[in-house]
């Protein structure tokens, strides 16, 4: 779907709200705050929206949580993306949503036993779509899938969207004002409170500034004195064609190892999360040109066709992009106000489901912003204590 530039020619003097960044959090809080009456200006360093992190995303999304947190984040998003041309008011609009399921498959011995669990944890949340299955019932539904894999969970719900589209829709519909190629260079604060925003082509002042930065939120809030609990790790996206790939396939994740392939048209994504050390921020952020064949490989465990792919594959029909995770010490994102300065509050730290949770993390900030939600009672507060959540990473 093609879409009307968006941008104003000119950096506003005043708004009563400034957010940096336009990737899909940025995007997203613009739209419900504008709608609870902010004036709000979006200040973006690129020439369009959503051309970071956004860009490089697998896209998917997931109701399969048991953490609460997560649940709370992701469930009522989903929801909103199911009716997301209702909920912005644009009759027709298309996010690109397909819910082919999302595959969740483990080859330990043990694995019906600890996913029997999960999906238990599920439930009591709510939960209660999600289908626990053998090995064998999974290779029943996916002949694909390896001899060896031992368990599965499954929910038919679950699947992917077009980000961009997203972006765009929450952009047209909010009624907010968009900057583009104006690049935030520091918060100006003035006793102890926000005055607003230094950009590289001149300040714009406000008594309210949201950081939705992704990777460059933590050098921003230093500008204002804020530390915030962060720190980045390069994640990668693989694309290979190959018609051999089954075009009706769910996002499929090994449960042991984090690997994960989802198709795509004409192929499939790959990606992998392998260990790398934090970075600084980038833009662009660098491939490794080796990348494509260790996620093959590591798809390929639970799901063999790819070896074949990989046999026959050839350099111009395979890429990489890589971007970056933001994230936290407990793999929770930080929405909220920021410690002793007043006025100033952050969206970012996602961990990479800035995507799947974007609806739902705006709404939590807006009640942030606007009080409803007082920082003591706010579980995603920049202050809390960190606990390591336990969490599948991907």
């Amino acid at each position: 779907m093609e879409h009307p530039p968006i941008g104003s020619g000119e950096l506003p003097r005043t708004a009563d709200l400034v957010i940096i960044g336009g990737g899909i959090a940025g995007t997203a809080a613009a739209f419900y705050t504008a709608r609870e009456g902010f004036r709000t200006v979006v200040v973006e360093r690129k020439p369009w929206l959503g051309a970071l992190t956004t860009s490089v995303a697998v896209a998917c999304f997931r109701a399969q949580w048991d953490d609460p947190d997560f649940a709370y984040l992701m469930v009522p998003s989903i929801a909103t993306y199911e009716r997301f041309a209702e909920e912005i008011g644009i009759p027709g609009y298309t996010i690109g949503l397909r819910q082919p399921g999302w595959l969740f498959a483990t080859t330990d011995p043990q694995g019906l036993e600890r996913l029997r669990r999960w999906v238990e944890g599920q439930r009591r949340l709510g939960i209660v779509d999600t289908e626990l299955w053998t090995g064998d019932e999974a290779r029943q539904r996916f002949p694909w899938l390896s001899p060896a894999v031992t368990a599965a969970t499954f929910r038919a719900r679950d699947g992917w969207l077009s980000p961009h589209e997203v972006v765009y829709g929450y952009a047209r519909a909010s009624g907010a004002t968009f900057v583009m190629e104006t690049e935030a260079l520091r918060i100006r604060v003035a006793g102890g409170r926000v005055a607003g925003v230094e950009t590289n082509r001149g300040f714009l002042a406000a008594p309210q500034v949201v950081i939705a930065a992704g990777p460059f939120s933590k050098r921003l809030a230093a500008t204002a004195g804020v530390e915030l609990p962060l720190f980045l790790l390069r994640r990668q996206r693989a694309f290979v064609a190959d018609p051999a790939i089954p075009s009706d396939a769910p996002m499929v994740a090994d449960d042991d190892t984090g690997a994960y392939w989802r198709p795509e048209t004409g192929g499939a994504f790959l990606g992998w999360g392998l260990p790398e050390p934090p970075g600084e921020p980038q833009d662009p952020v660098p491939a490794d040109p080796l990348f494509p064949a260790q996620a093959l490989e590591g798809a390929a465990r639970l799901t063999p066709l790819f070896r074949e792919v990989a046999a026959r594959l050839t350099r111009d029909r395979v890429s990489v992009a890589a971007g970056q995770y933001t994230c936290t010490p407990d793999g929770k994102p930080l929405i909220g106000a920021c410690p002793g300065v007043e006025g100033l509050y952050v969206h970012t730290g996602d961990n990479g489901y800035g995507i799947e949770s974007a609806p739902q993390a705006a709404r939590h900030l807006v009640a942030t912003l606007t009080g409803r939600l007082p920082e003591a009672e706010n579980r995603f507060r920049v202050d809390r204590t960190f606990f390591p959540t336990g969490k599948k990473v991907l």
